[in-house]
């Protein structure tokens, strides 16, 4: 009798320790999710990159892409203070903040709506620096040469 309930402690107490192994692993990572979606039209952007950089010196800890519907989950992120970067092309870059505690390792950044960059560049300066700029260079014999009126 005494052997069975010293069997059975020792079952129960390494069975208490494998739990607490199993759940220490998993709160010692975080899990980022979200959506990026379009601004103007509400669409789902698919296939973008997603990374997490640490918010101290923006070294990469994580990266993955969108899946066809928008939608990104990273895990086994170490735990602290990060920043999640969405970019896609023609769209301005978004940066939200998260943290990862042992308690709150989970992360749910919801819909991230991406705004659309202007369609045309903008040429930032004076009319004379590039007509300057055009002018000094030399001219190239397969380069057609081009007039800079003021």
């Amino acid at each position: 009798m005494k052997n069975s309930v010293l069997n059975r402690s020792l079952l129960g107490f390494i069975a208490s320790l494998a739990v607490l192994q199993i759940s220490a692993h998993t709160l010692s990572h975080g899990t980022v999710t979200g959506s990026l979606r379009d601004g103007d039209t509400n669409e789902p952007i698919p296939f973008t990159s997603v990374v997490v950089l640490r918010a101290t010196d923006h070294r990469m800890v994580g990266a993955g892409t969108t899946d066809a519907e928008g939608n990104f989950k990273l895990k086994r992120l170490p735990l602290g203070n990060y920043v999640v970067q969405t970019t896609a092309l023609g769209y301005r870059l978004q940066q939200p903040a998260v943290a990862f505690r042992p308690l709150h390792n989970r992360q749910q950044l919801g819909t991230l709506t991406l705004e659309s960059l202007p369609s045309q560049p903008r040429v930032v300066g004076t009319r004379q620096a590039v007509a300057q700029r055009t002018t000094t260079c030399p001219p190239s014999a397969a380069a057609p040469r081009l007039a800079v009126r003021s």
